[in-house]
Parts: structure tokens; C-alpha cells; sequence
């Protein structure tokens, strides 16, 4: 079977199995202000990291004037680039490894590691953001490469794009350096250059045509998060540290094994590639692990499409000794261990505890299974008028706001089951 085909045969596997366990009913976090947003069918005119603006506003165009229901558009602006992404991350191993049994035992990790396959499920601009990564990957590691083609021209304006999708992308500034640095064509460096700084530029112009102030592009004012970031003790690092390997053991449990002897194997035999690698790594990890904020692990996705690559070079490097294509079904028992994982938790009395008091969103099983199929919505839990100790009033008021929108066409028993 040729590469197209396997590409096409993961995009399409993965789209089916992300929207059969996508939410049937609106999730709780920044989901409802997503669909809020495009249900309102105004385009956001400023660029802000909470803006979104490629994201929000591509949903909105679809809205708008394809006609398309608001929560189907979102649905699909995290099912769609998901699948595509999946789909890429083999395209991306393939540059590194011949034999299609490796990428794809690979792939099938990634797709179904919790954070991106959770992603996927809800209402999030990860997926939609992880999209323009890989591509970024993908044309990086081509131009590096092949020293005729334009992929380095491409690779600087696909940098430059995701910025509007996800101000986190500067984190990967430093490799694309790197990768300029390593090219010799100073005639496509050059234009490559002027490529993403014109992407970066605009970005300000439209702050400036705003009258917002510059440094508002890269900080919010709705959060000390940056603040809070530099303002971490010693201790705080160490938590970071340990909660960002858990993170890493849940996602990829034995596979991450592997990633050790790729590493290796990566440096030894794609020295120009692995410098580019090791620095997107280095910064996107970094970033994700002392980033303080309450749901840090959405930001590892960049760092999880790297390491990705490095466990498919480990499997490469160790099947010359152990018969590891037997392992060529493990991935699809990665469903189970999560289910075993929420098994073990809830006869724990920390978890019992815990599932009691988040049990206004699902409990234990919201946290611990990736996908949101029958799952309680925050539409229903506003008008039950539910009750928490967590701080939901803006959930509320956003749900009370998308509630009255929808009240112009819907029953309110239609509203209840959005």
C-alpha cells in the first residue's frame, strides 16, 4: 500500500473515531464562548491570545455565509483538523523512517494519546492550531532536506499563520532560526524571512487599526498568567516538572519507552534535522511545562507531534534486535488503559472525593476519558441553575447569552439538549 493511500485510510479512520465520540451536548471550560462567539456571526477585529482570530473567524465565514449551524461548525473545526493532523503526523514520520508499520504503530499513539484525542472531542483551537504545526514540521524538515525546492519559503509563511491561530506558536521561532541558520540559500532564507515577518507585522497593524496597544498581542488582560509564570519558587518548578511527566506517562504510557532511543538514533543519523528537532523541543516543552495556568497540558501538543517522531526512530532502532511488529495492534488497546486508569482511580478515597466534587460536569470521567459522547452540557447545567464551588459564573453568563440567541428559533426542551 503506497503512502497516499495509508494517509488518507489514518485521516479517515481517525475522523470516524473522533466524531463518534465527539460531545453531544456543549462542554464545559471555554467551549461555550467558542460556539458563543460564532453564533453571534460578528468577525472579531483584533488579534488578542484569547482572540483566536484564524480560528474564530474561519468559523464564523463558515457560519455566516455557508449557512452552518454554530456548534456543527465548531464541532468540525476540532473533528476536521484532528483527523488531518493524525494524518500528517505519519507524513512527518515517514521523512524519517521507510518501513509503513513503524509510522503507523506511531501515528496510532499520537492519535490516540489523551490531550490531542480529547482535543479533538471538544470545543478547543488545539487541533485547529496542531494543524499549522505539523505543516510547519513537515515543510521544515523537507527543506532541510532537499536543497532546490521552495520548502523553506513555505515553512517561514505557515510559521507566520499559526501565530493567528494560536499566539503559543513563538515558541517555535527559535528552531525556525535554527532552520535558517542551516539552510545555505540566502535567496530563499531571504524570502522566507520577509514571508513570516510580513504575517507577524500585520498581525500589529491590526491591533493598531484597533487602537490597541502592541504588547496586547502576546499578553491578555483577563489573566496573571504570564505574571503568575515568572513568579513560580523552586518548589512550583519541581511540581511543573513531575505534573509534566505525568502528563507524558498518561498520554503515552509504554511507548514512551521508545522516544529515549530515537533520540539517539535521530542525532546519529539526521544531525541537521535533530538541531531543528531538539529546539522546537526544548522551547515548546519548556513553555508548556512553567506556563502557569490550570490546564497547561493542552500546550504539550506541539511538543507531543515531535516526540511522536522521536518513538517511531526508537521502534525503528530496536526492531533490529526485539520482534516488536507484533506490537503493530498495541495502540488500539490504549482505550483500555484509560478505562483501567479511571477504574483504579475511583476505589481510591482522593478519587472518590474528587469524583463527588466534579460531578456537575461527569466527574472522574470527565478528567480521565478522552472522549465526551452522552456527556452533561453547560447549557443544561445554567438552566438547572447548577451548583458548584468552582467559579462558573462566566460559563453562565455566556450559556445565559448563546440561551437567548438561540430562543429566536429553538424550544427551549431544543436548547436544553444542545
Amino acid at each position: 500500500m503506497n503512502k497516499k493511500t495509508i494517509t488518507f485510510l489514518i485521516f479517515l479512520s481517525f475522523f470516524v473515531i473522533y466524531y463518534a465520540g465527539s460531545f453531544s451536548k456543549i462542554s464545559f471550560g471555554d467551549c461555550i464562548g467558542f460556539v458563543l462567539d460564532v453564533e453571534k456571526r460578528t468577525f472579531l477585529p483584533d488579534f488578542k491570545p484569547l482572540t483566536h482570530f484564524l480560528y474564530i473567524n474561519t468559523a464564523i465565514f463558515c457560519s455566516k455565509y455557508l449557512g452552518m449551524d454554530s456548534i456543527f461548525v465548531m464541532r468540525m473545526m476540532s473533528v476536521l483538523p484532528a483527523a488531518m493532523t493524525v494524518s500528517l503526523v505519519f507524513v512527518l514520520i515517514k521523512e524519517f523512517v521507510k518501513e509503513n508499520w513503524i509510522a503507523i504503530i506511531s501515528t496510532l499513539a499520537f492519535g490516540f494519546c489523551f490531550t490531542f484525542w480529547r482535543s479533538a472531542e471538544t470545543v478547543e483551537v488545539y487541533t485547529f492550531n496542531a494543524l499549522w504545526v505539523i505543516l510547519f514540521l513537515i515543510f521544515s524538515i523537507k527543506a532541510l532536506k532537499s536543497p532546490s525546492k521552495n520548502y523553506i519559503i513555505t515553512a517561514g509563511l505557515i510559521l507566520g499563520i499559526s501565530l493567528w491561530v494560536h499566539i503559543q506558536n513563538i515558541m517555535l521561532i527559535p528552531a525556525y532560526l535554527v532552520l535558517l541558520y542551516l539552510k545555505h540559500d540566502h535567496k530563499r532564507i531571504a524570502i522566507s524571512f520577509i514571508a513570516f515577518l510580513l504575517t507577524v507585522l500585520l498581525m500589529f497593524f491590526v491591533n493598531y487599526q484597533q487602537n490597541i496597544d502592541f504588547r496586547y498581542a502576546f499578553v491578555s488582560k483577563k489573566g496573571p498568567w504570564v505574571e503568575n509564570t515568572f513568579e513560580q519558587g523552586f518548589m512550583d518548578l519541581v511540581k511543573d516538572v513531575i505534573k509534566a511527566l505525568a502528563f507524558l506517562i498518561y498520554n503515552f504510557n509504554i511507548f514512551l519507552l521508545f522516544s529515549f532511543a530515537g533520540i539517539i538514533y535521530l542525532y546519529k543519523n539526521f544531525k541537521t534535522e535533530s538541531f531543528f528537532l531538539f529546539t522546537a523541543c526544548l522551547f515548546t516543552l519548556g513553555f508548556a511545562t512553567l506556563y502557569a495556568v490550570s490546564d497547561n497540558y493542552v500546550f504539550f501538543i506541539p511538543f507531543y507531534i515531535i516526540l511522536t517522531a522521536f518513538i517511531a526512530l526508537g521502534i525503528k532502532k530496536m526492531s533490529s534486535k526485539y520482534a516488536l511488529k507484533k506490537l503493530m495492534l498495541t495502540p488500539l488497546l490504549i482505550p483500555l488503559f484509560y478505562i483501567f486508569c479511571l477504574y483504579v482511580v475511583s476505589l481510591t478515597p482522593k478519587g472518590k472525593k474528587f469524583d463527588e466534587e466534579k460531578s456537575y460536569k461527569d466527574g472522574l470521567r470527565y478528567y480521565m476519558l478522552p472522549w465526551l459522547h452522552n456527556n452533561i452540557g453547560c447549557i443544561e447545567f445554567t438552566l438547572d441553575n447548577g451548583q458548584t464551588t468552582d467559579n462558573v459564573e462566566a460559563l453562565k453568563e455566556s450559556s445565559s447569552e448563546f440561551i437567548e440567541l438561540r430562543k429566536k428559533y429553538q424550544t427551549p426542551e431544543e436548547i436544553r439538549k444542545l
